[in-house]
């Protein structure tokens, strides 16, 4: 007895392991049906399935990704402006990337390790029907330049990773001079949930570096995460980072260089009426020729961002493009809608009293600093007409504007110097051939006579080296350091 009820749960065993991938096949098709509709229910894009191939344990499906029909009518120019560059370029956009994938069905998969899951998948990008790509995955001597890999739990939701490998492509011998590409590799995590409406996704771009015989431009180390909740049919709420390390592109001309950029932002409800967005971008150095800003800080938020407008804006734009034959709108017909949507939602946003503050602006330039804060509100209440903001007058009165800045006088110096050389190149003569103390002298003189001004027309007020102005603006008056100022036509 015991003998046959093993025989009997080894046979069990065999029909559920045997027969539930078949059924697990179709609900797997119907799940990535399901996830491509939505996927390219987000505005801009279009994810389709070519066709799919069921079998009993596994499947093959081909898909396409890439731009909507409304953007790729967006870039869609007039046949007669067209070069055969543009064509074969948007002959590509409108291909989009097509993937090969090889479906795994569950209960129970082994790609890439053992996985109990409703269905898992790897698969790799076609190759692209062009000679440029060709030529490159020939130099770069690489099988796929995107492969990916993905999971779908009983649970619904899917693990997504996408990796592009290194490369080093030397096209001296078609550019006729020295040109090698240098490519250390991307690799790409997302989750997204079952339901489509949240998603977490962290991205690694390596170091890329593009030399000839006269430029070379390097990028750095990117890293971005970011995460996205879906509030409505059009609008995504969300947060995320951006670190790149450094960015340079050397020329005969002069540098220009990046180090150690730092970006985040957070678009949030502020109520159930309205949203906020927050907004940091800060770097080590800025550098391009004749002008280096170093420890620069952008901390920026901006509120009361009436929900109504902001869904209605989109929701505009995504339907801009779209016309009852299905054909692309004339530039004249554009311009009349964007116009109309323009003043629509500019009067809802206003109406809202939206403001914003810009938190801190610091930046370090020569040997000198300054820091800024500033708040700009709107006041909305009771506003019938966007068009009576026309009149400076009227829009003055619902300006509230507070403003500070600090800076000091090595600041105010290297800016003078920077103005007086370039002023001087512009009027043709040789830097060079001027001695560096009689200019270094000259701009000295010209910084206190300039600072020395304003003190006395009471724009900045003095404390040593150390040069603040606080500007305000209320019920259309307008007062620098708590006096009057008077601007012609305000």
């Amino acid at each position: 007895m015991n003998n046959k009820k093993v025989i009997g749960l080894l046979l069990a065993g065999v029909v559920f392991f045997g027969g539930a991938p078949y059924l697990v096949g179709d609900m797997a098709r119907n799940t990535l049906q399901q996830q491509a509709e939505q996927i390219s229910e987000i505005p801009g894009y279009a994810l389709n399935i070519k066709s799919y191939d069921q079998g009993w344990f596994t499947s093959h499906a081909v898909i396409t990704y890439g731009f909507d029909q409304h953007t790729l009518n967006i870039m869609q120019k007039d046949t007669a402006d067209k070069s055969p560059e543009d064509d074969a370029l948007l002959s590509l956009l409108k291909e989009g990337l097509t993937f090969d994938l090889n479906i795994a069905h569950g209960p129970v998969t082994f790609q890439n390790g053992i996985n109990f899951a409703l269905m898992t998948l790897d698969g790799k990008l076609q190759d692209i029907n062009h000679e440029a790509y060709k030529t490159f995955k020939q130099k770069a001597q690489i099988n796929s330049l995107m492969q990916l890999a993905a999971k779908v739990s009983y649970g619904g939701s899917t693990t997504i990773e996408m990796n592009s490998p290194a490369f080093k492509a030397d096209y001296s011998d078609i550019a006729g001079q020295r040109l090698i590409i240098a490519y250390d590799g991307m690799t790409a995590n997302t989750t997204i949930n079952a339901a489509m409406d949240k998603y977490d996704a962290h991205v690694t771009l390596n170091r890329m570096n593009l030399e000839n015989d006269k430029v070379k431009v390097v990028m750095g180390l990117i890293q971005a995460d970011v995460s996205g909740d879906k509030l409505n049919d059009h609008l995504w709420l969300g947060k995320g980072t951006t670190t790149f390390t450094e960015m340079m592109i050397m020329m005969p001309t002069g540098n220009l260089q990046l180090k150690n950029l730092y970006s985040e932002y957070d678009l949030a409800k502020e109520s159930e009426k309205a949203l906020t967005l927050k907004a940091l971008l800060s770097s080590k150095e800025f550098s391009i020729p004749q002008l280096s800003l170093k420890d620069v800080t952008l901390d920026i938020e901006a509120n009361h961002l009436d929900l109504a407008a902001v869904t209605d804006y989109v929701k505009s734009i995504q339907a801009l493009y779209k016309t009852e034959d299905g054909s692309p709108p004339t530039e004249q017909e554009i311009a009349v809608k964007t116009q109309g949507i323009a003043t629509r939602v500019g009067e809802q946003l206003i109406k809202g009293s939206p403001e914003i503050i810009i938190k801190k602006l610091d930046f370090s330039m020569g040997n000198g600093r300054l820091q800024g804060t500033s708040k700009l509100n709107i006041n909305g209440e009771n506003l019938q007409n966007i068009q009576v903001l026309s009149d400076p007058v009227a829009l003055n009165k619902r300006l509230i504007n507070t403003t500070d800045i600090t800076f000091d006088k090595p600041l105010a110096t290297a800016i003078m110097e920077l103005t007086m050389k370039q002023q001087m190149a512009a009027a043709g003569m040789d830097l060079s051939a001027l001695p560096p103390e009689q200019l270094s002298q000259t701009v000295k003189v010209q910084t206190s006579m300039m600072l020395q001004q304003m003190v006395n027309q009471g724009y900045f007020t003095q404390n040593g080296d150390t040069f603040t102005s606080h500007f305000e603006m209320k019920d259309g008056k307008r007062l620098i350091n708590g006096k009057q100022l008077s601007l012609p036509g305000m």
